[in-house]
C-alpha cells in the first residue's frame, strides 16, 4: 500500500486530497511513484507537473506537463496549466499558443480567459488584452461560480492606461466578488482617490491595512495618501511599516 493512501482510494484520489490540503510534499512522492508505474497516465503527468510546480521545481514541471498534453491533447486544463508554466517562466510567446489551444477546448473557462488577457498585456497587445478580459467577465456572468480575477485585472489594466474611472465599476465588482480581496481595496482607493472621492477612498485604504497588516503596498498607498491630506505624523507611521515590511 501507498504510504498515506487512505483505506478504498486510488492513489491518485489521495494525492489530489494532499495537493489541495497544500500537502505537496506528500502528494509528490505518491504521484512520482505512480507515474513511473504508469508512464502512460495523462492525468497522474497533469497532477504531478501542478506539484512540482507548487514545490519550486519548475523545470521538471514544465517537461511534466509537456508529457501530459502529449498524452491527452484534447485535455484543456492540462493545455491551461502548461500556459500557465510558461508564462510563469516569461515565456509569453509559448504560453499564448497553450492558452489559445485551451480556450479552443474550453471556450467557457473563465481562467482561460482571463490570463489569455495577461499574456496579451505580457506581449504588448493591449487591444487583444482588452477583449480578453470582457470575454471572460461574460462569460463569468453565465456561471454559478465567481471569480473576482478577471473585473480586478481589467480594472487594473485600465488604470494602467490611463482609464481610471473605466476602471472603478470593474474594482468594485471584483470586491462585491471577494469582500476581503485587499489588493482591490487598494487598486480601488487608488482610483478613487485619483477621480476625487476622498472619503471613501481613505476608507477602503485604511481597510484594506486592517485585513492584510503586512500589505506592504497597501501601508504605501495609505500613507501617501494621508500626506496629501496634510496628515503627515499618521502618513510617516503608515511609510515606516512599509518600509519595514519591503525589507523583510
Amino acid at each position: 500500500m501507498v504510504a498515506g493512501l487512505a483505506w478504498g482510494q486510488t492513489p491518485l484520489q489521495t494525492a489530489l486530497e494532499l495537493f489541495n490540503a497544500g500537502q505537496y510534499q506528500q502528494s509528490f512522492d505518491i504521484l512520482t511513484g505512480y507515474v513511473a508505474e504508469h508512464p502512460e497516465s495523462a492525468g497522474a503527468s497533469k497532477m504531478l507537473g501542478m506539484t512540482q510546480f507548487m514545490l519550486g521545481r519548475s523545470d521538471e514541471a514544465l517537461v511534466t506537463m509537456r508529457r501530459s498534453v502529449e498524452l491527452a491533447p484534447a485535455d484543456g486544463d492540462a493545455w491551461y496549466y502548461l500556459g500557465r508554466l510558461y508564462f510563469s517562466r516569461d515565456n509569453a510567446v509559448d504560453a499564448l499558443a497553450a492558452l489559445q489551444k485551451a480556450r479552443e477546448l474550453n471556450p467557457a473557462s473563465v481562467r482561460t480567459l482571463n490570463h489569455l488577457g495577461q499574456t496579451f498585456e505580457a506581449l504588448g497587445r493591449a487591444n487583444d488584452a482588452e477583449q480578453a478580459y470582457l470575454a471572460a467577465i461574460e462569460t463569468e456572468q453565465k456561471q454559478p461560480a465567481k471569480s473576482e480575477w478577471p473585473y480586478y485585472n481589467l480594472g487594473v489594466f485600465y488604470m494602467g492606461h490611463s482609464k481610471t474611472e473605466g476602471a472603478v465599476p470593474y474594482l468594485r465588482q471584483a470586491l462585491e466578488r471577494n469582500p476581503r480581496f485587499t489588493d482591490a481595496m487598494i487598486k480601488l482607493g487608488v482610483a478613487l482617490g485619483k477621480t476625487g472621492d476622498a472619503k471613501e477612498a481613505l476608507a477602503l485604504l485604511e481597510k484594506a491595512v486592517v485585513v492584510d497588516p503586512a500589505s506592504a503596498e497597501g501601508h504605501y498607498r495609505l500613507g501617501l495618501f494621508l500626506a496629501k491630506q496634510g496628515r503627515q505624523q499618521e502618513a510617516d507611521q503608515h511609510l515606516a511599516r512599509f518600509n519595514e515590511l519591503r525589507k523583510r
